[in-house]
């Protein structure tokens, strides 16, 4: 048990072991700096050995010297169980988001399944359409038919996380090969990069979405295979064509419909439900013209804070705040036209390397885990997911595979994806 110093003759301080305890546990949990600062000086000024400690300097010094040491103590006792808990936490926080990234491995392998399925030089056990692979996407850790992740694997995207290329994992459309084609085609996804700090952060949020993940093109690049996406799309050509019978018998059936005076099956969707960037002429239409100068002032200026916010400003503080809490070493900041950019790109590069050192243990880890069969980290999960257990992959009511139906229903064939 810690040696206590003699009784203070404050009446307010402790004078037991049990009191003491007690004392620093209250205020800790306040937190009472002054308390604790108080106590660990009159503590100390009671003990000889720091009277014994003290003889050899000025008169003045044992107060001042014991108001400082008590000062630091009281600040080691109440950040410092919270600073090392964090610590814990940053530490987990690390392992646990290279466990998320590994799954990047198998959403490239499923990638490439997929275009050569839509080549039609594979196939695969139960996939019947074209968006299954949407709907693996969100399930990767329960696709059957994917190989468990290699070394060899694992060591390239170490490489790819300590690479320039690098781009931290954003909630990524994986299996989106409509948009990235259109984009690799030069079509209307392909939204012009821009180094515009003050563009719209879901114009942003949607040209990140229209083009592959940066691991992609890492991955290609670095095995020599080229892009998947040079292959032909049979597959999607066979089901365009069905929808496109389905959304042309649809047409006529609604230009029959008006034609009868029947507008209400035929109203399209409203465009704020679209495109809800900007409610300022809706509040022209709606609101009080004498309340209207103020609403609009003050909804553009909640606006405009809410861009800066979720734009560059946010990433800037963001990616800083990574790479200062979790980067102990110094680290090299590029330089740019626009400061932003530069802080953004710094942290991005410090956090892949952070998961770049602890990438192949957590690796070997979730190998063990597996071979015992216990849990191990599954991919990174956005909103609600239906469990794996519940899904029901015989339901056609989602639009392609029940406009594929449709269509194969128009052209007299059977009303099933064997085509």
């Amino acid at each position: 048990m810690e040696d206590l110093p003699p009784p203070s003759a404050d009446p307010t301080l402790p004078d037991t072991p049990e009191a003491r305890a007690a004392y620093i546990k209250a205020a800790q949990a306040k937190p009472d700096f002054a308390g604790l600062a108080r106590l660990f000086e009159a503590e100390l000024l009671a003990l000889p050995a720091f009277a014994e400690a003290m003889t050899p300097y000025l008169a003045q010094s044992p107060p001042l010297v014991a108001r400082m040491y008590a000062n630091a103590k009281a600040g080691a006792y109440l950040k410092g169980p919270m600073l090392l808990k964090q610590a814990g936490a940053r530490f987990v926080e690390i392992r646990e988001a290279a466990a998320h990234a590994l799954w990047e491995i198998q959403q490239k392998k499923l990638f490439d399944l997929q275009c050569r399925w839509r080549a039609e030089q594979i196939t695969l056990p139960g996939v019947r359409h074209t968006q299954e692979f949407r709907q693996w996407e969100n399930y990767i850790e329960y696709c059957p038919w994917l190989p468990p992740v290699t070394a060899d694997e694992v060591a390239l995207y170490e490489a790819y996380l300590r690479s320039d290329d690098y781009e931290p994992e954003r909630n990524w459309a994986w299996q989106n090969y409509e948009a990235f084609r259109r984009t690799a085609e030069g079509g209307e996804d392909d939204a012009e990069a821009t180094d515009n700090a003050d563009e719209g952060y879901q114009a942003a949020e949607r040209r990140a979405y229209s083009v592959p993940p940066a691991w992609y093109g890492f991955h290609d690049a670095a095995t020599g295979g080229g892009s998947p996406l040079a292959l032909p799309d049979v597959r999607g050509e066979k089901e365009a064509y069905y929808i496109g019978l389905t959304e042309a018998d649809k047409a006529e059936k609604l230009a029959a419909q008006r034609a009868r005076g029947d507008m209400a099956a035929s109203l399209p969707w409203h465009p704020l439900i679209l495109n809800h960037d900007d409610f300022a002429a809706y509040f022209r239409q709606f609101e009080d013209p004498a309340e209207l100068p103020r609403l609009l002032r003050w909804y553009e200026a909640d606006r405009a804070d809410g861009e800066r916010r979720r734009g560059y400003l946010f990433d800037a503080i963001n990616w800083m705040e990574r790479a200062l809490e979790h980067q102990a070493a110094p680290w090299p900041i590029a330089a740019h036209a626009d400061w932003r950019h530069a802080v953004i790109a710094a942290g991005k590069r410090a956090w892949g390397h952070q998961l770049a050192d602890v990438l192949a243990e957590v690796w070997q880890e979730q190998e063990q885990n597996r071979a015992l069969g216990l849990s191990v980290t599954g991919p990174k999960v956005y909103g609600d997911r239906k469990p794996f257990e519940e899904l029901n992959w015989a339901e056609e009511e989602t639009y392609q595979p029940k406009f594929i139906l449709r269509g194969r229903e128009l052209a007299g064939e059977p009303r099933d994806f064997n085509f």
